[in-house]
């Protein structure tokens, strides 16, 4: 069973000088979870690599909520928060959550995929892609055309 949760441990390597999660560390545990959640739906760096495409980010943004310290549990959750019809471009949200289900830390990224070798836009979108993100949970908004 595919979970759209990954469990992470804060090492001390990710701490800030006032012994809290540092900003940068939301990034690196954000792209690490999405990367396994993926590959957990067929959508492995070895298939991107075979078949010439990878993400490509536009936009990454992070509202920090509630301090993470060492030593706390957090889950990372994943949603596709808009995608435009053919899914091409897209938008994730990840929520950083602890053992209460308390929303820690918010972060969004949008996407597209680019053709590795033409290192352009993806167009159409290999459907290992489109068959990942179709299987994960979506948030209730309307998909907008022009996105």
């Amino acid at each position: 069973m595919v979970h759209f949760q990954k469990q992470v441990s804060i090492r001390w390597s990710d701490l800030d000088p006032n012994y809290h999660l540092r900003h940068s560390s939301f990034y690196d545990l954000a792209a690490q979870s999405r990367l396994e959640i993926l590959g957990e739906l067929g959508l492995t760096l070895s298939v991107m690599e075979e078949q010439h495409f990878g993400p490509v980010i536009f936009k990454e943004s992070c509202t920090f909520l509630r301090e993470i310290k060492f030593g706390d549990v957090i889950n990372i959750n994943i949603k596709v928060e808009k995608m435009s019809p053919d899914g091409s471009k897209w938008s994730i949200l990840q929520e950083f959550t602890d053992t209460e289900n308390k929303i820690r830390a918010n972060l969004t990224v949008d996407g597209s995929w680019i053709d590795t070798k033409l290192r352009k836009l993806a167009r159409p979108v290999p459907q290992v892609a489109q068959d990942a993100f179709n299987l994960l949970p979506k948030i209730d908004k309307k998909l907008d055309d022009s996105f």
